[in-house]
């Protein structure tokens, strides 16, 4: 069976946390470190989902020979 290659999904933008000026509100800064640390997990698990695919893709090439 060959691989149809699946195409990968855009990976979400993150930024790492500075720390907070005197002018910034704590519960902002702690928004905008929760919202990076959420893109992060979505860019592993994308990555992670990916691999296994590519994982299972292979086992299936070589479970033919």
């Amino acid at each position: 069976m060959a691989y149809t290659p699946t195409g990968m999904q855009a990976l979400f933008p993150v930024y790492l946390g500075r720390l907070p000026s005197a002018n910034v509100d704590r519960d902002a800064y702690d928004s905008g470190v929760a919202q990076n640390e959420n893109n992060l997990n979505q860019n592993l698990e994308l990555l992670y989902n990916k691999l296994l695919e590519l994982e299972s893709a292979l086992a299936e090439q070589t479970e033919g020979e």
